[in-house]
């Protein structure tokens, strides 16, 4: 078990071997909540920040309870998914720097 302290901006270091388990790097979003009497992390995905927007679709369809709770974990596992997807292909691509993008625009007003 590891500790860690809390400063007087209300900040705290996430220990390294708990960072590298989840696979935690700079700009990492977090989610504290309580469940009961503990204090939980969780990482925040995209799809959880437009779990609002997701729920109030499913609900205008008819979904409710488990069916509604089901549903909405599906939906979100696929835009997550989605997006993970998205950023690997984005990775795969090629890209140029900003002075030769900068000279490539040049050069096309020239002609």
């Amino acid at each position: 078990m590891e500790y860690t302290t809390l400063t007087s901006k209300g900040q705290v270091t996430v220990p390294k071997e708990i960072r590298d388990k989840f696979n935690w790097k700079e700009g990492t979003k977090l989610k504290f909540y309580l469940d009961g009497e503990e204090l939980k992390v969780k990482e925040i995905m995209i799809a959880d920040e437009m779990e609002d927007l997701l729920l109030r679709d499913l609900m205008d369809l008819g979904y409710k309870g488990k069916e509604l709770k089901a549903k909405l974990f599906e939906r979100k596992d696929i835009l997550n998914k989605t997006f993970d997807k998205f950023i690997e292909e984005r990775f795969q691509e090629e890209t140029v720097s900003l002075d030769d993008a900068i000279s490539d625009i040049k050069n096309e007003k020239k002609i």
